[in-house]
């Protein structure tokens, strides 16, 4: 950094201009200074450690992983461990938040389905580094265990994670079945 300020402090400093022009030497020196500064903001930029995508899809596929498993542990094991962690599934009437909502909701869907299949369609992930989102479409098919018919939808979906440590945790989970 400190390299950085002397360099700014030689461009921009007012020199004697070698010109007739000293306004037009001045303007120069400022117009270089400026390119300079956003060449070195570029590098740096460039240089930036690139987002956790990685790590961030395999938080997500965790979720999947647990989901047709039909695992409470594993399911839970995704989920942040926070008040504000929301979950809104595609037959859900209300919002579950907290811990304690969101682990009744998948044992009531774990309990109701004897099978469970969910596949991610076109999933794109964005992160600033502390926050990622998850959004994209399901193919879902659902067995519940007193129908002989699977129930078969697509949703939008839509998972963002916090950072937490090292791992991306889970906080919100909605999918909305996309009407036929």
């Amino acid at each position: 950094m400190y390299a950085f300020q002397g360099y700014l402090a030689r461009v921009l400093k007012a020199s004697e201009p070698v010109t007739a022009e000293p306004e037009r030497a001045r303007a120069m020196n400022w117009k270089c200074g400026i390119v300079g500064i956003c060449m070195m903001l570029s590098a740096a930029t460039a240089a930036a450690e690139p987002p956790d995508v990685d790590a961030i899809k395999t938080a997500d596929d965790a979720f999947y992983s647990a989901l047709s498993a039909r695992d409470i542990s594993r399911m839970m094991s995704v989920w942040a461990d926070k008040p504000y962690i929301l979950n809104i599934g595609p037959r859900s009437k209300a919002m579950n938040v907290g811990a304690d909502e969101v682990r009744k909701y998948w044992e009531g869907a774990f309990q109701f389905f004897s099978q469970i299949s969910v596949t991610k369609i076109d999933a794109r992930i964005q992160t600033d580094g502390k926050l990622a989102w998850v959004v994209g479409m399901e193919d879902a098919t659902l067995q519940p265990k007193d129908a002989a018919e699977s129930l078969k939808f697509q949703t939008f979906v839509t998972h963002i994670f916090e950072k937490d440590g090292t791992r991306w945790r889970l906080v919100s989970h909605h999918a909305q079945m996309i009407p036929k």
